[in-house]
């Protein structure tokens, strides 16, 4: 499956210790858009050689102190840090990527479920027409998912 991610539309961004932080959006070939926390090395954002490293919303729990899996946080630190051209043995660095996620978890949680102005344009699951008593003015909508 193949993800769009267009790091402009942005709900926030931070740059901290030479890694830049975006609260962004996916979207999946359906069209659906999914917030996610996206890493990159500070001012390579738009560079060919860019990276991204992703944490979507749909597995963020893994970065949660109480309800995560410190095993997979561990071991995605240390992918990220080797895509973000960092030294993945250095455990300064992995606590330090690890560190970074988790002081985010709530921005994440707490933006919009699609980016402004966008439409979740998955498959339509229906037709809803509304009518207008008074005036008889018909307005279409399809229902997504």
């Amino acid at each position: 499956m193949t993800l769009a991610l267009d790091l402009t539309k942005r709900a926030w961004s931070r740059t901290l210790h030479g890694i830049t932080l975006v609260g962004t959006w996916l979207r999946n070939p359906e069209g659906q858009w999914r917030p996610a926390l996206v890493l990159v090395r500070a001012g390579e954002e738009y560079a060919d050689t860019t990276l991204p490293c992703i944490v979507p919303m749909d597995s963020a729990w893994v970065w949660y102190e109480d309800i995560g899996n410190p095993v997979v946080a561990a071991r995605t630190a240390h992918q990220f840090a080797k895509a973000l051209r960092l030294n993945e043995h250095d455990m300064r660095v992995l606590i330090r990527i690890a560190s970074l996620i988790h002081d985010h978890l709530d921005d994440l949680v707490k933006m919009a479920p699609l980016p402004p102005g966008a439409e979740e344009t998955g498959p339509a699951i229906g037709e809803m027409v509304i009518t207008n008593r008074e005036t008889g003015e018909q307005h279409a909508i399809e229902v997504h998912e």
